[in-house]
């Protein structure tokens, strides 16, 4: 029997039936786990928070050793589409015209077809992608798109309207600094050449001082490792008891403790002498 796993979920998917699909992380090209409301046209990826078996979970009749935690949220499936197509219509200097609907023929080591073409299914997002990003001809028939890269950078800089940013990094302060922290938020969804053509969008925010920014970045977001929580009531037979912090010695008690390392025990006093002493 599998071990039950806890996932959070947005509260629209809840009740919905999601599809789970493998597609390459736009960033890396790393195929990753993706789940589909295909019905609302919603993707959702998945984080996993890995308490590295420091925690479990009980719940009502049941309890599970793996203590992770999984948590899907919304992404734009847009992005997933630009690394899709910057891929396959990529040639040289210039961006040649290419058939979307030949990604469902794709089954590599980073492309699943089903998944791929489960993606390609939600029509809403084919058309938003399309019309966002590419070009389109219609040609013999057949729809046919390329990259246009003007289309694309004005896609991303509306991405980084400083309205977005999230509340939690609202102290990294506004105007231009605000801008280039949700530069750097969108580019966890970018490929390398995309972060240069939207970073050289904003002259490369010459004017943000990165270490003033940095410092605000990390005094605004701080990430708990595993080993800060505590280790809780030990589980029968580990022999392991959770970790108790030491109270300062005073220097009174300091002082008594240097005085007994020096006196003698009081069985001392009663051995015999060697005669030969």
């Amino acid at each position: 029997m599998d071990e039950r796993k806890v996932i959070v979920v947005p509260r629209a998917q809840s009740g919905r039936v999601l599809r789970e699909l493998r597609l390459p992380h736009p960033r890396s090209g790393v195929p990753a786990s993706y789940y589909a409301d295909t019905e609302n046209e919603v993707l959702l990826e998945v984080a996993t928070i890995d308490m590295n078996g420091r925690r479990s979970w009980l719940g009502d009749g049941w309890v599970s050793s793996d203590g992770s935690l999984s948590v899907m949220t919304p992404t734009d499936p847009l992005f997933i589409y630009l690394g899709l197509l910057t891929t396959i219509s990529q040639g040289g200097d210039e961006w040649k015209y290419v058939d979307v609907d030949s990604l469902r023929l794709e089954t590599n080591d980073t492309m699943d077809a089903l998944s791929i073409s489960a993606l390609l299914d939600m029509s809403g997002v084919r058309r938003r992608a399309l019309h966002a990003l590419c070009d389109v001809r219609d040609i013999s028939g057949d729809t046919v798109a390329r990259i246009e890269p003007a289309k694309v950078v004005a896609w991303l800089r509306r991405k980084c309207d400083p309205g977005r940013l999230p509340t939690v990094l609202g102290s990294v302060g506004g105007g231009l600094a605000a801008q280039r922290e949700m530069a750097v938020l969108v580019s966890e969804y970018l490929s390398g050449f995309w972060v240069a053509r939207l970073f050289d969008e904003f002259g490369g925010f010459a004017g943000v001082l990165e270490n003033d920014v940095l410092v605000r970045r990390v005094q605004a977001v701080v990430f708990d490792a595993p080993e800060s929580y505590a280790l809780g009531v030990a589980t029968p037979g580990s022999g392991s008891k959770m970790p108790m912090k030491e109270k300062p010695k005073t220097a009174k008690e300091k002082q008594l403790e240097k005085a007994a390392l020096k006196a003698k025990s009081i069985t001392s006093f009663f051995k015999k002498k060697d005669p030969s002493s």
